[in-house]
């Protein structure tokens, strides 16, 4: 019987998006492929509509173009209120990959970016920055 290589074991397409917002991000490094991170408070978990969350690092220019795209349902006013006070936020993203990994996207010193639309009863949703290097696990 042949053994499974679980490293690159897919379980399912990115999910478990959560934001924090980086002025309350104490520290962050990156060692080895991995961030190490700490912070005031847990952030805030976007609960996407499942399998919007749609990761991507992109080169160019000797950076990487980070995006991360999601929708969420139920537009209310309160939600619309959360995403209008995220959008003026520098946002620290993560995420669980497609190997069920922690990822980290946007550092202190590249941000993300919310910025959001609503169409068909959704929020089309996109988390940006540009960085040094692809998104890097989240070491815990």
């Amino acid at each position: 019987m042949e053994a499974i290589d679980n490293k690159n074991l897919i379980v399912s397409g990115a999910h478990s998006l959560r934001v924090l917002d980086a002025s309350k991000v104490f520290s962050m490094g990156v060692l080895q492929g991995g961030v190490y991170m700490l912070s005031f408070d847990l952030g805030i978990e976007l609960d996407a509509v499942p399998g919007t969350v749609v990761p991507s690092d992109t080169a160019e220019d000797g950076l990487f173009h980070k995006l991360i795209a999601f929708r969420l349902g139920q537009v209310s006013q309160s939600r619309t209120e959360l995403l209008q006070a995220l959008s003026a936020t520098q946002i620290i993203a993560i995420y669980v990959d497609e190997h069920g990994k922690n990822r980290v996207a946007g550092s202190l010193d590249w941000p993300m970016v919310l910025t959001y639309s609503i169409a068909g009863g959704l929020y089309e949703c996109q988390l940006e920055c540009r960085g040094l290097e692809p998104n890097p696990y989240l070491k815990e």
